[in-house]
């Protein structure tokens, strides 16, 4: 999605607010003190609690909950609503937000931050608000992108990395302020959106901003204290591995984003980060190189942060096709008659990127091929191409694009696809967009089916170079596009995106069944899978849905909610009852890239079958 993201600059401006954490005035819930979680607990299939943003630290938004199932999913029922929202004066604005956040749920209290950073704790019964954080940002200061993905808890806290680069944890009782690091300058383009990952006493997590200007790192940090304990950069320099992966005189010193939480694998004693984007797009600027590490999935050692392994699935990125947008998955699976542990990468590209997590080495094939060629945009030669197929298509329609009248007024240049570079001289067209054959919305992989449920989108772009002689000055928080046509114009072929649920075999990377959305509703919410056989997926009409997970088939639709569903569902059991939750507020975003209406909001919606 990173190549949205000055979108929302124009869309939410960042408020100066005050440090506070309030306790609710009446109390009807005891909150039950929570652990330092051991690996064990923080890699098993979920149940009773959901305990990170994804569920567990492999990153598999799936639970092992099976009360609510195919045949009884019919009689789910709103169990409570609420508005996630610091009280105030007037009508509130959540016009143009961003409300990708999934919540947390320990022992009976739930855990979660709406859009602006604000965190709020519930009765995961009864919705009642018990305490709320509103943090203190710097004065004047503008959020990047102005999103919040989620907490983390463990020993006690909740922890929540914010979006002007600073990590606070929280007194998980009150939400008072327990200690607070500022790990990255938001003047220098540094900030949060995905929470830390919780392991050993420890926070592990990657810094966003690349596409403003920020030299993107993996931090460290000791949970009970917030000390940094080691970093490493994404984007090397000097005598660094990787820095003669660039030219020797580099355009900006910037990029390499990390948007999705970090997964870890605790008996290999590794932690696995997706990188985003070199910057700024525009290849002629930026000259010659694979620039490693953007575009990568990179193994650090956990308890040192030295490097392992890496491997780049895109070189030298021109589409704003990062790695980082979809958060990485590990899982085990039998393949060709062989255990495997895996590490998934759903690509911007529309592939599936499978990997030996302790080794980095393609599982099923991934083997380089030619792709075209531009000069001027230094592209490199070969792509890494999976075996297998793609979840999205890969070229743009060609019965959309003819005949459209470019903004400069010039006749359109090719109608490509994958990897087809842009240029100079005319508007260019390729697909998957920067939005991606998925963008960070989750996917979710089942250990009963073996699949990975892809919220995936088929979409298409033109985009036009700017002329190195042009290109403006690149300075923190400026313009690291260098293009024009990021911004989809009224009336463009690219507004016709159709969002669709894709359900892929991991022992072939092949396609298993597709769920199709109308034309211009895009997949924007993530998705959770369950033992009791179901696929949930919010929409941008505001309903909530459940699909069979071998066939498809719909089997469950909500009522229409007060807001559009742009964030991921999860689920966990109180007193042996299972709920499903998710967050509605909408995305500008879903609203700017589609034609689907949108509707904005910030409502905590809770689902349960009733008895």
């Amino acid at each position: 999605m990173k190549g949205i993201r000055a979108l929302f600059v124009l869309l939410v401006v960042g408020s100066v607010v005050t440090a506070v954490a309030w306790s609710a005035s009446t109390r009807t819930h005891e909150i039950q003190p929570i652990p330092a979680f051991t690996p064990a607990e923080l890699t098993a299939e979920p149940t009773d609690n959901w305990t990170t943003a994804r569920g567990d630290i492999y990153n598999r938004q799936y639970s092992a909950l099976a009360t609510i199932t195919k045949a009884n999913v019919k009689n789910l029922k709103i169990a409570w609503h609420t508005r996630v929202a610091i009280p105030t004066k007037g009508k509130p604005n959540f016009q143009g937000v961003s409300a990708e956040a999934e919540p947390v749920v320990y022992n009976g209290t739930m855990y979660m931050p709406d859009m602006k950073g604000n965190v709020f704790a519930f009765d995961a019964v009864t919705g009642e608000r018990l305490w709320y954080y509103k943090p203190k940002y710097p004065k004047n200061f503008s959020a990047g992108l102005p999103t919040s993905r989620g907490v983390v808890i463990g020993d006690g806290k909740v922890y929540m990395a914010q979006t002007d680069g600073a990590i606070v944890g929280l007194d998980q009782a009150t939400g008072r302020v327990a200690w607070k690091r500022q790990v990255g300058n938001p003047k220098l383009g540094y900030f949060f959106t995905s929470p830390p990952t919780y392991i050993n006493g420890m926070l592990v997590i990657g810094e966003s901003g690349g596409d403003f200007g920020a030299a993107c790192k993996i931090v460290a940090l000791n949970a009970k204290t917030g000390q940094i304990k080691w970093t490493f950069d994404l984007i090397p320099t000097g005598n660094q591995l990787g820095a003669n992966t660039w030219p020797k005189k580099r355009a900006f010193l910037g990029g390499g984003a990390v948007w999705a939480q970090l997964p870890v694998d605790p008996a290999l004693g590794l932690v696995y980060a997706g990188v985003g984007n070199p910057v700024p797009y525009n290849g002629n600027v930026r000259g010659e190189g694979k620039e490693l590490f953007t575009e990568s999935v990179v193994a650090l050692d956990l308890n040192t942060g030295k490097h392992r392994w890496h491997y780049q699935t895109v070189h030298h990125d021109l589409w704003d096709y990062d790695t980082a947008a979809n958060p990485l998955v590990l899982f085990d699976l039998r393949i060709k008659g062989q255990d495997r542990k895996a590490i998934a990468n759903m690509g911007k590209t529309g592939w599936i990127y499978m990997l030996d997590r302790r080794t980095g080495k393609p599982i099923l094939g991934i083997p380089e091929r030619k792709v075209p060629q531009s000069a001027e945009q230094h592209t490199w030669p070969t792509q890494p191409i999976p075996v297998g197929q793609p979840f999205a298509k890969q070229c743009a329609p060609k019965k959309d694009w003819k005949g459209w009248k470019a903004p400069d007024g010039k006749p359109l240049g090719k109608i490509g696809c994958i990897f087809t570079p842009y240029n100079t001289k005319q508007y260019t067209v390729f697909a998957p967009a920067a939005l991606g054959g998925v963008d960070w919305p989750p996917s979710s992989y089942s250990s009963k089916t073996g699949y990975m449920y892809v919220c995936s989108k088929d979409s298409s772009a033109a985009w036009k170079a700017l002329p190195k002689s042009e290109a403006g000055k690149l300075k923190p928080l400026g313009n690291f596009f260098q293009i024009e046509g990021l911004f989809v114009p009224p009336g463009s072929p690219a507004l016709k995106t159709q969002g669709k649920v894709v359900a892929m075999n991991m022992r072939s990377n092949r396609r298993v069944w597709t769920q199709a959305f109308p034309v211009g509703d895009v997949c924007y919410s993530g998705i959770l899978s369950t033992a009791g056989g179901l696929v949930f997926v919010g929409r941008n009409n505001g309903t909530f849905q459940a699909y069979d997970d071998r066939t498809g088939k719909l089997l469950w639709t909500s009522p229409k909610l007060i807001a559009s569903i742009a964030a991921p569902p999860m689920t966990y059991t109180v007193d042996g009852k299972q709920y499903v939750s998710v967050y509605a507020g909408g995305n500008g975003v879903a609203a700017s890239f589609g034609t689907a209406k949108v509707r904005y909001g910030s409502d905590l919606y809770t689902f349960a079958i009733p008895g």
